[in-house]
């Protein structure tokens, strides 16, 4: 078992065993803050802060009996997971459902809408839960950002919750898939997937296939040397033809004004897209700003 689901079934045990929906993510969340360990991440979202790597989790724990099959959280077997735990993440748990005691519900959204307002900034219920002064003060933080800019970012090491997130906190609007074949095994990276995901934060996809590589030029990718030897060759052999599509992620940028290119690697160096990135610094006079995330 991932030790994150460890965590997940925990904290579900210290809080009596079931947890609504909404209670359960705004636990998990308060928690991995409060520990200090990205156990899971979040993103701004309709009720705020929220993890689809949760429900991933939640389904396959359900296979395994291990959570009722219901809509909220409910645990399915007596086992204790705490003791499961790491020695100091079992304090942490135990000290912080002591710290937050019974408060649920509405009671629950506002005090993570106050401590981290960055993640209410989508909410759906804000006007609910918040006074008119902290309102205004998310609003402030709602402003959309006019300046032009191109990000690259890759997937490697982090949760598509985290992805989401960091695209958020740029207030990036249109992501450029970049990667030859959109299929990953990591959760929520295939096309399909990634695409809705996208969507449903306000953020448009599209696909440029032509500029990826393909997957026989990265097979013997042993050295640093290698992969150089690789870049070079896609800067000189396989951009070139494809200027067309170089300048229609130009164009989008004009458009969208906050785009991302995406790939997998976490280093830009690693990764092709720092060759696009170079490419469209040079076609634009470097009147783009480029940043790589």
């Amino acid at each position: 078992m991932i030790y994150r689901q460890k965590v997940l079934l925990a904290l579900i045990e210290v809080f009596g065993g079931t947890l609504l929906k909404t209670d359960l993510q705004k636990l998990l969340f308060l928690f991995c803050k409060f520990s200090g360990k990205d156990h899971y991440e979040f993103f701004p979202f309709r009720y705020g802060a929220f993890s689809h790597l949760s429900y991933y989790d939640k389904k396959k724990l359900t296979k395994r009996k291990l959570l009722a099959d219901t809509e909220n959280f409910v645990t399915g077997t007596s086992k204790s997971f705490v003791s499961a735990l790491r020695k100091e993440d079992a304090v942490a748990l135990r000290e912080f459902s002591e710290k937050v005691g019974n408060i649920r519900g509405d009671n629950l959204v506002r005090m993570t809408y106050v401590e981290y307002p960055h993640y209410a900034t989508k909410s759906e219920i804000a006007a609910r839960v918040l006074s008119n002064s902290e309102l205004r003060t998310l609003e402030s933080l709602r402003v959309e950002t006019r300046e032009e800019e191109l990000f690259t970012i890759g997937y490697e090491g982090i949760s598509i919750d985290g992805y989401l997130d960091r695209l958020i906190e740029k207030d990036v609007r249109l992501v450029v898939d970049v990667r030859k074949n959109p299929v990953s095994r990591k959760y929520g990276f295939s096309k399909r997937r990634l695409e809705s995901f996208l969507t449903s934060v306000g953020i448009g996809y599209s696909h440029e296939p032509e500029v990826g590589v393909a997957s026989h030029l990265r097979r013997s990718l042993d050295s640093p040397e290698d992969s150089a030897k690789l870049f070079e060759h896609y800067a000189k052999e396989i951009l070139p033809v494809n200027k067309p599509v170089i300048y229609r992620i130009i164009e989008a940028t004009k458009k969208n004004r906050r785009v991302a290119l995406t790939c997998f690697e976490a280093d830009p160096k690693m990764c092709h897209r720092h060759k696009i990135s170079e490419a469209i610094e040079a076609l634009t006079s470097g009147s783009v700003h480029i940043t790589h995330l």
